[in-house]
């Protein structure tokens, strides 16, 4: 079954949440805002966030929490009120601005994980991280520090393993997660100018080149849905990493994919290059968020 249009007319459209009122809530990076979405396809402004609203993803506190990449700006997480108030949480980890935050997951103990992706230049890469942070503010701290542009970022679903893609190399890796904001890690020697240790990190797939893997979600069974940027396609995975038939769609620009509905079993995928929601049917329920 082809996809179905929600809505268009958007401005680069990513990070889709489906909330539990049957609201769509995407960020829209050329325009600098949220945009609500109803099951009709009409669409309102939700909130202006300013700079390159990037991911998003609901809190249990009730807030949108939003990975803003910046634009031409510093990147920052913002936090986003039922009203549309948008208020910046964190800018900075020990004092160091962030590159442009990209995507985020939550947990289920009041903080979650983000990516950083750093870039790439003529002068060549510059790494990318993987942060944890509470919802209160309090606390932000880096993880990892030698990914390959991490983009999309999920949890497996019993919360043990983080599952992050690197668009550069278009590989998926699972790192497992010891507690709260701390990851399996091996020793790296007393390098100088190197960090001590970085996570264990298992690669799960990958997603064929030159299609880059931006964001992605999970069902109830675990498995993993990768918008393949620049390849037309959702990369369907099983929970295993195995792939499975993809799910074809009309641009070659799709950014991300959430699911939605009262049942859970229809994915939202938005295209960046036709600026459009666009809708398909799933055979099982997507797995369940923490802000779900």
């Amino acid at each position: 079954m082809p996809p179905e249009v929600l809505t268009d007319g958007l401005k680069f459209p990513e990070g889709p949440v489906w909330a539990p009122d049957g609201t769509l809530y995407v960020t829209e990076i050329q325009a600098g805002c949220i945009t609500a979405i109803t099951a009709d396809g009409a669409k309102r402004t939700f909130a202006d966030t300013g700079g390159a609203p990037n991911g998003a993803a609901l809190g249990a506190d009730g807030y949108l929490y939003v990975t803003n990449n910046g634009g031409r700006d510093p990147g920052c997480i913002q936090r986003i009120d039922s009203g549309g108030k948008v208020e910046v949480v964190y800018d900075s980890c020990q004092g160091q601005p962030f590159q442009g935050p990209n995507d985020l997951v939550m947990d289920a103990h009041g903080g979650f994980y983000f990516t950083d992706p750093g870039m790439v230049s003529r002068e060549g890469l510059k790494f990318g991280h993987v942060y944890y942070a509470l919802r209160d503010g309090s606390h932000v701290t880096r993880l990892q520090y030698l990914f390959y542009l991490p983009n999309g970022i999920a949890l497996t679903p019993d919360g043990t393993g983080l599952i992050v893609l690197e668009s550069v190399t278009g590989r998926v890796w699972q790192i497992p997660i010891l507690s709260p904001g701390v990851l399996a890690q091996v020793d790296a020697g007393a390098r100088s100018g190197a960090p001590r240790s970085w996570p264990v990190s298992a690669l799960l797939t990958s997603v064929p080149q030159p299609a880059a893997p931006d964001g992605m979600c999970l069902d109830a069974a675990g498995t993993l849905l990768i918008c393949a940027h620049n390849g037309g396609v959702v990369s369907v995975h099983e929970a295993d990493g195995g792939p499975l038939e993809p799910i074809q769609v009309e641009d070659p620009r799709l950014t991300n994919c959430c699911f939605g509905g009262p049942d859970l079993q229809t994915l939202y995928i938005t295209e960046s290059g036709l600026g459009r929601v666009v809708s398909v049917p799933w055979q099982r329920p997507g797995l369940r968020l923490n802000d779900q």
